[in-house]
């Protein structure tokens, strides 16, 4: 192989390995402009789940809430059918 052949291989492989640093450079533009995108989908997310768990518990609130008034509409309900039932029978409300 002669001087000027080696040396056109060696132009070549340089020209080929800036090639590719370029490449690799491009490629790892690309994944950090992708990191920071996911991290800011997962910020969201974690914020989407905060509110979540804030609104399960101000439910969670409400449904306890909603317990203790259908429990007192029961026991007004049962004694409106214990008055309704004692007309019936004739016996005179007390």
């Amino acid at each position: 192989m002669s001087d000027d052949e080696r040396l056109t291989n060696l132009t070549e492989f340089a020209r080929l390995m800036m090639q590719w640093a370029r490449n690799a450079e491009e490629g790892m533009t690309e994944l950090r402009a992708a990191q920071t995108n996911s991290e800011a989908k997962i910020a969201a997310l974690a914020d989407a789940q905060n509110h979540t768990e804030e609104s399960m518990a101000r439910l969670s609130d409400k449904m306890v809430e909603l317990a203790a008034q259908q429990a007192h509409t029961d026991q007004r309900l049962d004694a409106l059918i214990d008055i309704v039932r004692e007309g019936r029978e004739g016996k005179p409300p007390q």
